[in-house]
């Protein structure tokens, strides 16, 4: 006899309907039906509930329906991946929530240390660029932002724009003291700065003339450069 079949016969050989046994088993007058024609199947304890009722072996009824049994088999490797599953999810959630935690308190920390270290120094946000003006020089930072579940800005850099003479140069110096020196938007001349905020030039691109001005105005470009330094240390550090 199978589980369909045992239903089927206890309700009938009591004289209920379908939606009687459903009452007296908490279930709708559907769920009998569906067990009866094989669509659904009880869970383990409404069967044994059944059984006690109407005094059928467990064992045996079990033992005559496979399909039973292989039900229930299938049904708890379901139940034991769910949860596996679902401890697995809280356990990233949990994760990624303390991570964000610890990111958010960094990126508060970090950013406005920035922002006071910018403000210290006399410099302004204006038009989301950090401005202070010095000696005919204009110096910039950009508003720095912690990327997302990063530990440090994407890019550190510091710029200093002023003119000799009719050039427009623009200076950018970068974590590990590189500097870049542009003439005109154009032409430009990469290096380092030494222990001594001294400019060492490891690539020149710039025209002779261009060269030559360098050379002539050599001192006045260093003390730019040895200024954009200190703010660039102050700020970040």
């Amino acid at each position: 006899m199978t589980v369909a079949e045992m239903i089927k016969q206890t309700r009938t050989e009591s004289h209920m309907t379908q939606e009687e046994y459903g009452h007296r088993f908490g279930v709708t007058r559907q769920t009998v039906s569906s067990w009866e024609n094989e669509r659904s199947l009880p869970d383990l304890q409404m069967l044994i509930d059944i059984c006690n009722t109407y005094h059928i072996s467990l064992d045996k009824l079990l033992n005559e329906d496979k399909k039973f049994v292989g039900q229930i088999d299938f049904n708890g490797k379901i139940r034991k991946l769910l949860k596996t599953g679902a401890f697995c999810a809280i356990a990233v959630l949990a994760v990624f929530v303390a991570i964000l935690v610890r990111w958010k308190i960094t990126a508060e920390k970090k950013n406005g240390a920035f922002a006071a270290n910018a403000a210290q120094m006399g410099f302004i946000l204006e038009n989301g660029v950090y401005q202070l003006e010095k000696n005919d020089v204009c110096y910039r930072l950009p508003n720095q932002k912690l990327p997302f579940l990063k530990e440090d800005f994407h890019l550190k850099q510091s710029r200093a724009e002023f003119k000799i003479g009719d050039n427009e140069i623009e200076a950018v110096v970068y974590d590990e003291d590189a500097a870049v020196i542009t003439w005109n938007h154009y032409r430009q001349m990469k290096g380092t700065l030494d222990e001594d905020m001294k400019f060492q030039i490891t690539e020149n691109h710039l025209n002779a003339g261009e060269n030559r001005l360098f050379q002539e105005h050599v001192d006045e470009i260093q003390k730019v450069l040895e200024q954009l330094l200190a703010i660039h240390r102050f700020v970040y550090a």
